[in-house]
């Protein structure tokens, strides 16, 4: 008695354990989690970091440089002097030393307008990065939907294959009992028994790839492989857009478009870059300087100076073997095809659009007909397996209606994953899965 009383407790207590770490994750969890901690999130989101670090007026040459110079001197020389006026002098071990100091500042005033390009094009780096992030963050959001409702569908697998089992069973306790009556034959039990194994080795194998399914979503969201969970039970559609909607908003958010818009900018401005060293360059100097100089051998003992001074530098380069030429033409013809690009994008985007609106659409339809087709697949298995009990049907007629309903539950359970990722595809390509 004391034996079954601790294990009814150990029991308990497992199934306790059990119940706390296998915890239900919803989509919309998942979602978040991913995008806090997914590393290619992360990595997108520092590089945001780097380019808006590298955003700044002294990056673009607007600021101007301020710097401090100091410089100590000692010597210690043998001297041998003649001056004219006949006096010779000879020192030796003389000691010399020169201090000096200065605080420099430069200022560029004008540059051909170079630095005015510099910092529209960090400006669109930094906004660029943005857009980096934003698609990044979309197509993870897509890989753990994908892999969220991949989870769900196995477990709807595994759900009608267990259901399907319990009929495989239900049909080998038949044919046993009509073995026992006499009205059937051995083989009937025996292609009962092996269908009754091959549902069983079927549950196992799905049980696996409910395990890989769950590892996937795991490294998604960058949690240990082994956390178990529960998801929902159901997919849920609930997207309605038209064709002319999404043709027509996905050429100002589709990320992919937006990434070619921008970095054609950069390559405009680069062209500015280059055109600048045809013009004129001017920059503003200013210092404040302190010298002084000691040496016991010379005519000048001690030699100090102090003072402020500042002037203005300008230069215009007017010839360079027309290499400046040769970089503003390459940077023409980059920024040209980088317009080609996106014009290219834009069509591959209004392409991806059509395709996957009528995918979407199909799959609709997909969904109504399946549905039809399992409820229609469950009142024939029934009528048939009733109808094999009392020896009015065969089993091969039988087979086959169990065979039809098994079928019908994997288009149904397949039709439904496939329009949720249709409907997803349809969200990114539409950069609507990050507001």
């Amino acid at each position: 008695m004391r034996k079954s009383f601790y294990t009814l407790y150990i029991l308990v207590l497992m199934l306790g354990r059990a119940a706390v770490a296998q915890t239900t994750l919803t989509v919309e969890d998942a979602i978040k989690t991913g995008l806090e901690k997914n590393y290619n999130v992360m990595i997108a989101r520092n590089n945001q970091e780097i380019a808006k670090a590298q955003n700044n007026f002294g990056a673009a040459g607007m600021s101007p440089s301020v710097t401090v110079n100091g410089n100590l001197n000692l010597s210690s020389l043998n001297s041998h002097q003649e001056f004219n006026t006949g006096v010779v002098q000879d020192r030796n071990g003389a000691q010399a030393n020169t201090t000096g100091a200065s605080l420099n500042a430069y200022w560029t005033v004008f540059d051909g307008l170079r630095m005015f390009a510099i910092k529209k094009r960090l400006d669109a780096n930094e906004q660029l990065s943005a857009i980096y992030l934003k698609q990044q963050m979309e197509n993870t959001i897509y890989d753990i939907v994908s892999a969220y409702y991949n989870i769900v569908r196995v477990n709807e697998l595994i759900k009608a294959a267990k259901q399907n089992l319990e009929i495989y069973d239900e049909r080998l306790k038949i044919a046993k009992l009509r073995l026992e009556i006499g009205s059937d034959s051995k083989v009937e039990v025996l292609l009962s028994q092996s269908d009754y194994n091959k549902a069983k080795t079927a549950i196992m194998q799905l049980e696996l790839d409910l395990l890989n399914a769950k590892t996937q979503l795991n490294m998604l969201i960058n949690q240990p492989a082994d956390t178990d969970f529960k998801t929902t039970d159901s997919i849920m559609v609930n997207y309605n857009p038209t064709y002319e909607d999404l043709k027509k908003s996905s050429l100002s958010t589709n990320s992919a478009i937006q990434i070619s818009r921008k970095s054609e900018l950069i390559t405009q401005q680069r062209v500015k870059e280059y055109r600048s060293a045809n013009l004129p360059f001017i920059q503003l100097n200013a210092s404040y300087t302190f010298l002084r100089s000691q040496s016991q051998a010379g005519i000048v003992f001690l030699n100090r100076q102090t003072g402020i001074n500042g002037g203005i530098t300008a230069s215009w380069l007017l010839f360079n073997g027309m290499r400046n030429q040769k970089l503003i033409k390459e940077a023409n013809l980059l920024a040209l095809n980088q317009r080609y690009i996106t014009q290219q994008t834009e069509q591959l985007v209004d392409g991806t659009v059509y395709v996957n609106f009528k995918a979407f659409q199909m799959n609709k339809q997909i969904v109504e007909l399946e549905s039809q087709n399992l409820s229609d697949s469950k009142d024939v298995q029934v009528v048939s397996l009733e109808r094999y009990k009392i020896g009015k049907a065969s089993l091969l007629e039988t087979i086959e209606t169990q065979k039809n309903l098994e079928d019908a539950q994997v288009r149904y359970i397949n039709a439904l994953y496939a329009i949720k990722l249709a409907e997803t595809e349809l969200l990114r390509t539409n950069g609507a899965l990050v507001k």
